[in-house]
């Protein structure tokens, strides 16, 4: 028998990953991954170490949850160590729970690393603080996506508190209909971030009564977080992270050599959203399907060759995915 690991790989930045869950990746022999962990963290893992791509897209999954409960049986029976890579804690809408029931039938051996989540990161990488003495003695973590009988009470919660919804642009219409139900106040600051804490970030301030407009004027998608309450004031424009010089920068590294994962946090740590490509014959090819699916999700703007022979090989990005593809 195996371990399985659930590793938290935190929400966006890739330092946001802890030691332990370093530790466990790189000597992982099987790696789950997840649609929002950001895929330069594949690149601490071992050279022998298998890829496999489990990321849920709304209403279109390449994996259905129970055909992932499946494989992580399958995986966990043999004599190998296995990492559940998920975004953010797995322990917070992770479904981890689900996943745990299923190897604890099958007597198989795991452990949980936390990670960072999407309301930690995404607040403090937009300088809001989700607690504070005068304004928020209290925090709610809640889902948008809430069971049909399933209701919150806005009313207590933002009362001296604050509320952070997850995947809740989708919902939002509802969401403030509720609130006003409630009778939650309709000056009630809101932040809307989008991809919190990458270098894409964008955040988006409003009110209870202008959020909806909001959301739809930005064209604002999943993933964002959306953080209610009166702690969002302390927000005073652009925060530090915004204010790192490469902040807004979407760069793509090439390089013919394997790209060494501190090479990327160069970049990342001047608030840059990053990505990196081995290509070449001798490149690594696991990565080739994590290209793919990386480049058709997101563009960059910049190209950085780190091998300058490549300056006459490829003009722009799809020039990579067509060779990663072809």
């Amino acid at each position: 028998m195996g371990k399985v690991y659930f590793v938290g790989a935190g929400s966006g930045d890739p330092e946001l990953l802890t030691l332990k869950g370093k530790r466990v990746l790189e000597s992982a022999d099987v790696i789950i991954y997840d649609r929002l962990v950001h895929p330069v963290l594949l690149y601490l893992a071992k050279d022998s170490a298998r890829f496999i791509y489990s990321g849920k897209y709304p209403k279109n999954h390449v994996l259905k949850q129970k055909n992932i409960n499946q494989l992580l049986v399958e995986v966990g029976q043999r004599d190998q160590i296995v990492v559940r890579l998920k975004g953010g804690d797995p322990g917070i809408f992770g479904r981890v729970g689900e996943e745990i029931s299923t190897l604890q039938s099958e007597g198989i051996s795991y452990e949980i690393v936390p990670g960072v989540t999407a309301a930690s990161a995404a607040s403090s990488y937009s300088g809001i603080p989700l607690t504070h003495r005068e304004y928020s003695s209290k925090l709610t973590l809640a889902t948008a996506h809430r069971q049909a009988d399933e209701s919150i009470d806005f009313k207590g919660l933002t009362a001296n508190g604050t509320i952070c919804l997850y995947m809740g642009v989708e919902k939002v219409k509802s969401t403030q209909q509720k609130l006003l139900e409630q009778e939650v106040s309709p000056q009630l600051p809101v932040a809307i971030v989008e991809w919190g804490s990458l270098g894409r970030q964008r955040t988006i301030t409003a009110t209870i009564q202008t959020m909806v407009a909001t959301i739809e004027e930005h064209q604002v998608q999943n993933p964002a977080l959306i953080i209610l309450g009166k702690v969002v004031s302390c927000r005073k424009g652009a925060d530090w992270f915004e204010q790192l010089p490469l902040f807004g920068h979407k760069i793509l590294l090439l390089d013919t050599d394997k790209i060494d994962f501190e090479t990327i946090l160069a970049y990342t740590q001047q608030g840059a959203d990053v990505y990196a490509i081995q290509v070449g014959e001798h490149r690594d090819q696991r990565f080739d399907e994590v290209h793919q699916w990386y480049l058709s999700d997101h563009s960059f703007d910049e190209v950085v060759y780190l091998d300058q022979e490549l300056t006459r090989m490829y003009k722009n990005q799809w020039d990579v995915l067509n060779e990663q593809i072809n």
